[in-house]
């Protein structure tokens, strides 16, 4: 086997698996069997007449599915009491095919990657409106795009499905979110936690909010380093419960939420919409983040050190293109890592 370059049928099964998970159709066959498949012009046709297959579907559930760990959703769903919705009204498969219909959206649409972070629109259908925006005027099963005021509802990152994925259906945890996006949209994931260091302090008889619970946890020097990182980035989302609910007080202790921080950079950030804002202010961490997550489910492999090149060649085009999807789409698949073992 040639070490380095994929076959031409090696190519038509990756972009067939990547694009539609599933086995190439009679065309890829075609193009492989005339070894047109390196042909990069070839590529970028063959991208476009796929997405346009409504097989492509299978890219827009299952890649933000691993791009933003939504696999987590239904891990430790929240029940009983003031949740009993959640199983009663089956929500969840809502929650989920929300997050579709917008990345969907987004990449028919060619839209600029920023509306991840940031847009004055999403996805309802009437139990959504009921039961987790609390918006009447909602009618029918089907999700509709809706105008969103104030715009803390908008961008992919603040779905209820991703918050719900990243809480423990019991309450919620600013290390888990901050976390979440420091390494799945960020791209710079927290180191892991020492040895033998309590994951919150166990005498908590002086904390009244999780904010208490983590300024009592930094105490340790060895946890300190981290969560200055951590907890700041996941304080923003705070407001939203562990449905994604809006709330302005926790519910048990009846304080206020407090979503304000001051980021490891000094930066100080108010709430969601300031920190959306920030993202916006580093939206190329966020499109190199994201970038590296699409080709690694393309490949299927790990990025290594000597695939950093070929991600700032990707990142640059992107910022010619005015960061649209579908043209990242068409750069993952046109790439060396993707041509390559």
């Amino acid at each position: 086997e040639n070490e380095e370059d994929l076959t031409h049928y090696n190519i038509a099964s990756r972009l067939s698996y990547f694009l539609w998970s599933s086995m190439p159709d009679e065309q890829l066959i075609r193009m492989a069997e005339k070894q047109k498949l390196q042909d990069r012009e070839v590529l970028a046709s063959e991208v476009e007449r796929m997405l346009k297959d409504p097989k492509a579907d299978a890219f827009s559930v299952h890649f933000p599915s691993a791009w933003l760990r939504l696999d987590k959703l239904g891990k430790m769903p929240p029940s009983g009491g003031e949740y009993q919705f959640y199983r009663n009204v089956k929500i969840e498969p809502m929650l989920a095919e929300q997050v579709t219909r917008y990345f969907r959206d987004i990449l028919a649409a060619n839209s600029p990657m920023e509306e991840f972070v940031d847009s004055d629109f999403t996805y309802m259908n009437h139990p959504l409106a009921k039961w987790i925006y609390r918006r009447e005027g909602i009618r029918g099963h089907v999700l509709k795009r809706v105008d969103v005021d104030p715009r803390r509802g908008g961008g992919i990152f603040t779905l209820p499905g991703l918050m719900t994925a990243t809480a423990n259906g019991v309450d919620t945890s600013p290390v888990v979110r901050g976390s979440w996006v420091l390494e799945n949209i960020l791209g710079t994931p927290p180191a892991p936690p020492p040895p033998d260091v309590e994951p919150l302090p166990t005498d908590t008889r002086l904390a009244k909010t999780i904010r208490d619970q983590l300024e009592l946890h930094r105490k340790h020097a060895a946890c300190n380093n981290c969560h200055q990182k951590i907890d700041p980035i996941g304080f923003p989302f705070e407001n939203f419960d562990v449905v994604g609910r809006w709330r302005d007080q926790y519910k048990a202790s009846k304080t206020k939420v407090d979503p304000s921080s001051i980021l490891s950079n000094g930066k100080e950030v108010g709430d969601i919409l300031d920190f959306k804002k920030y993202l916006m202010e580093k939206k190329e961490l966020v499109i190199r983040c994201l970038t590296e997550k699409m080709l690694i489910y393309a490949t299927g492999r790990k990025l290594e050190a000597l695939d950093r090149g070929e991600v700032d060649r990707i990142v640059r085009e992107l910022a010619g293109k005015e960061n649209r999807l579908r043209d990242l789409v068409c750069l993952v698949v046109t790439s060396d890592v993707f041509l390559s073992k």
